[in-house]
Order: structure tokens, then C-alpha cells, then sequence
């Protein structure tokens, strides 16, 4: 029942949010800085899941993700929904109590924000690039660590080098499905660290005590 309260509030922000999409009332505000790990995760993966659906309505043989997302016909659209995104992961991650975490997930929001603000035309462009790619694999391997290497972790994190590695060096060709096994897999990451037991031994149990 509590988690069916937190989708139907949810819900109703998105609806509002359908008719005003450049409107974020104060009330709304406050619902997200009130919700708990479980809604702001729900929270998040709602906003997630709006570019999601822009990339793929608009793949047309697309070479990578940034040239679909810094299209002008959905930029805005997609910038927009992953500020919010960002909100509710910042308050998510100072609920996880980790300062290292927080700061790596602010350098992955950073990189995200300057990829949708510059297109591939820019050399910059590149360098948020790298960012993104950086800060989400830190972040992997910063969890690995303080979980005592977790075996579906730790599987994730070799996957996730395996695929930056093709992305690095097919750079110039097609790196579009390289760069979404990439998210996704960060993604299933995300999720699954949410729901990993934490134990007094474990040392990032002892960071939340």
C-alpha cells in the first residue's frame, strides 16, 4: 500500500507536469524532498525512463546516443526531465550517506548537463563525454569496494570496462549500442546496489551507521 501511495504521487506530478512541461511548482518540490530511498528511486527511474523513450523514437541509424540527444527536436525535452532526474538523485545520494558517492554521481550529473548544452561539433563536447564515462565507472568500482566486492558487482564492473574499452576504440565508427549496454548496465548497477543487504561488516554499512 505505501508503495502504491508513492507511484500514484508520482503519477500525478508526471500529469501535471505533461500539461506544464516547463512548470515545477514549489509543492512538487517539497514532495520530492520529503519522499524516502524507495520514492526518490521510483522518482528517478520515471524521469529516466522520458529520454529513454526520445532515444528511441528518435534512432535513425544514429552513430551514438549524443547525436540523437542534442537534437534540437528533443534537447530540451530530455534536459529537462533529466534535471529533474538530478534533483532526486542528489537527495537519493545524501540518503546513502557517502560522500565520495555523491560527489562522483554530481561529476556523472556535470557531464550529462554539458553533453545535452554542446553537440558534437564541439571539442568540449568530448570532454563531458569522458566525464560521464569516468565518473560512472568510478562510481562502480567505489561500490565494489565498499560492498567487499559483491560477485554480481564486481561482474558488473568487468562488463562495464570491457565495453569502455570497445567504446574507446571504435570512437570513430558506430558506438551507439557500445554506449547503451554501457548505461544500461550502469543502470542494473544502480538498481541492484539499492536493494544490496547491507551488514555491520560491510564497510559501506559502516559509513551509514
Amino acid at each position: 500500500m505505501y508503495v502504491l501511495l508513492k507511484i500514484m504521487r508520482c503519477i500525478a506530478i508526471f500529469k501535471d507536469l505533461e500539461r506544464n512541461p516547463f512548470r515545477f511548482h514549489n509543492m512538487y518540490y517539497h514532495m520530492i524532498i520529503d519522499m524516502d530511498k524507495n520514492g526518490l528511486l521510483l522518482f528517478m527511474i520515471m524521469c529516466y525512463a522520458i529520454p529513454i523513450y526520445y532515444v528511441y523514437s528518435n534512432y535513425r541509424s544514429n552513430h551514438s546516443v549524443s547525436n540523437i540527444i542534442c537534437g534540437d527536436e528533443c534537447k530540451y525535452y530530455i534536459l529537462f526531465f533529466m534535471f529533474l532526474m538530478g534533483i532526486g538523485t542528489l537527495l537519493y545520494e545524501m540518503e546513502r550517506n557517502d560522500t565520495y558517492s555523491t560527489i562522483f554521481i554530481s561529476i556523472l550529473l556535470i557531464g550529462i548537463y554539458g553533453l545535452l548544452f554542446m553537440n558534437e561539433s564541439h571539442t568540449i563536447h568530448y570532454f563531458f563525454a569522458f566525464l560521464v564515462f569516468l565518473s560512472i565507472l568510478v562510481f562502480m568500482i567505489r561500490h565494489c569496494y565498499v560492498t567487499g566486492c559483491d560477485v554480481v558487482l564486481s561482474s558488473s564492473l568487468f562488463i562495464a570496462i570491457v565495453v569502455l574499452l570497445f567504446i574507446v576504440t571504435q570512437m570513430n565508427k558506430n558506438i551507439f549500442y557500445g554506449e547503451i549496454i554501457y548505461l544500461f548496465n550502469f543502470a542494473f548497477f544502480y538498481l541492484y546496489l539499492h536493494f544490496f543487504p547491507v551488514s555491520s561488516t560491510c564497510p559501506i554499512g559502516k559509513e551509514r551507521i
